[in-house]
């Protein structure tokens, strides 16, 4: 059975991938005139594609333990988007190189012994690796070639929720140590989820694969929406309704100017998309929802850099370019690891499936 157009075998994996590596060298560079805000522009790369296997693993895992239709539409391409966990493995190696240099707490007195042992340069990378052999661990589990054991995937997407809530405040939310929300990592699950199902779409709507019912990924994009709205407005609000100074200034530095215009187009671009698909015919047309699967995509990325940018970096000059430069880079590097284990979960599937018509 030959692979669809758009994946199948070719060069432009190879060339993706050296033009990545090319970018991704570039933006390290920037770090020779300010280490700290070339890290905080790594950063932003880091959270935005890290999200895509983070988000595809517990997409999968919900697949397993929710069967239906969005299995069958979507397990192929969040199979292969799994495999792309050791990339971004790797693209975290500068992030606790340089932990140091970025997060101010690495310098500072603690206030508390639980401070002085959790926030560490060393247990910063211990719960950074720790997260990583986990996540691998489940992916690899899940993906098996035999059947997988029953309770991998409720377990893991458990195991998923708690150490990916630990690794969002780590990377994130310790930018800020003045800064609280105990729904702060469902919030950074939600965005990853959301971005992980507009990616998934995106590849299953490509020329040339036939979708039967495009209006279960219409659903399924506009209920990953609404979820997102909910986890972020409900930390927003029960922060402002408590008035809470230290947690209010957070997002008074993320509303003060070039980064309150970003806030209202972070709002267009999610809002928007989330507003047409309430309609049928948006959910039900291919161009429609490939256009709003793209927007998200955008929206998400510009959210991802609102959320880091302003506490981690102090000249935006150094950081806005370095956090382009890394997210084109290692955005190349995803798209030609994505369409190579693509092609590789195919041809396995297409083995397994061969064995199986073999009579003992």
């Amino acid at each position: 059975m030959p692979l669809p157009r758009h994946i199948a075998p070719g060069r432009w994996p190879r060339r993706l991938a050296l033009a990545g590596i090319c970018l991704c060298g570039f933006g390290l560079l920037l770090m020779i005139f300010s280490r700290q805000d070339g890290l905080a522009g790594w950063l932003v790369a880091l959270v935005f594609w890290s999200g895509l296997p983070i988000g595809s693993l517990a997409l999968l895992m919900m697949m397993r333990v929710i069967p239906g239709g969005w299995n069958e539409l979507l397990a192929a391409q969040g199979e292969a988007a799994v495999l792309l966990l050791p990339l971004a493995a790797c693209a975290a190696l500068p992030i606790l190189v340089g932990v140091t240099a970025l997060y101010t707490w690495s310098g500072a007195d603690a206030a508390s012994a639980f401070r002085a042992f959790y926030l560490t340069p060393l247990s910063f990378i211990c719960r950074t690796i720790l997260f990583f052999m986990v996540a691998g661990s489940t992916a690899f589990l899940l993906l098996r070639p035999r059947r997988p054991m029953f309770f991998v995937a409720p377990v893991g997407l458990i195991a998923l929720v708690l150490f990916d809530s630990v690794i969002a405040v780590d990377w994130v939310m310790s930018l800020d140590t003045a800064f609280h929300s105990s729904g702060f990592g469902l919030y950074i699950l939600s965005v990853q989820m959301t971005m992980a199902l507009a990616w998934l779409i995106i590849a299953r709507l490509l020329p040339g694969a036939e979708v039967k019912r495009i209006s279960l990924l219409g659903g399924l994009l506009l209920t990953a929406m609404l979820l997102w709205a909910y986890f972020s407005f409900m930390q927003y609000f029960i922060i402002w309704s408590d008035n809470l100074s230290p947690t209010v200034a957070w997002y008074q530095r993320r509303s003060a100017g070039l980064w309150g215009a970003v806030e209202y187009a972070i709002g267009a671009l999610q809002l928007g998309p989330a507003f047409l698909l309430l309609f049928p015919a948006m959910r039900q047309n291919r161009q429609w929802l490939l256009a709003l699967s793209m927007i998200v995509l955008v929206g998400k990325a510009f959210e991802v850099a609102w959320l880091i940018l302003p506490g981690a970096s102090d000249d935006q000059q150094i950081a806005i370019p370095a956090s382009l430069l890394a997210m084109m880079g290692l955005g190349l590097l995803s798209m030609a690891g994505w369409r190579v284990g693509f092609q590789w979960m195919a041809a396995r599937h297409r083995s397994g499936t061969s064995e199986r018509q073999v009579p003992a």
